[in-house]
């Protein structure tokens, strides 16, 4: 009951999500030095100069108290920028040892970010792939947690 609780409160007032968010049985702390040694070991997953241009177009809800905005680049065919959000359960649920990371948005270089109701079931599946084989694997090493999915 408390996970779908979460998940309705983390959707409330957001741009929904591509796939299940990515839960990880670990600290806020851990995985945000997890996503700093992935930005060190992997810069290329950073957002380039030319690319900040569209982080102001992505539509913001009032900034939440238990999430965080994360982007991660990819320059590989389609080139490609996600927008995803770091849930932070302690401050939602008081459960300390459990973080979420959800993919909110894509771009593929223009001013319009694709939600997921502008893909279809094929590209959806592409980009949770692309997000599970390139970054959720390496922050699974980094934080030596369980992984999850979770709706």
């Amino acid at each position: 009951m408390l996970c779908c609780i979460c998940s309705m409160l983390a959707a409330c007032n957001t741009l929904g999500q591509i796939g299940d968010s990515v839960r990880f049985n670990t600290s806020t702390a851990n995985l945000e030095n997890a996503l700093d040694s992935l930005y060190k070991n992997y810069p290329e997953y950073k957002m380039p100069a030319t690319w900040a241009k569209y982080k102001s177009s992505i539509v913001k809800v009032s900034p939440s108290p238990y999430t965080e905005d994360k982007f991660f680049y990819f320059k590989s065919n389609p080139e490609e920028l996600y927008y995803v959000v770091l849930i932070n359960d302690s401050v939602m649920t008081d459960d300390s040892a459990r973080t979420r990371l959800a993919i909110r948005a894509v771009n593929r270089g223009s001013d319009k970010w694709i939600l997921e109701s502008g893909l279809d079931n094929d590209a959806e599946e592409t980009i949770i792939k692309r997000f599970d084989d390139e970054i959720v694997s390496k922050l699974r090493v980094y934080t030596k947690s369980k992984v999850l999915k979770e709706e």
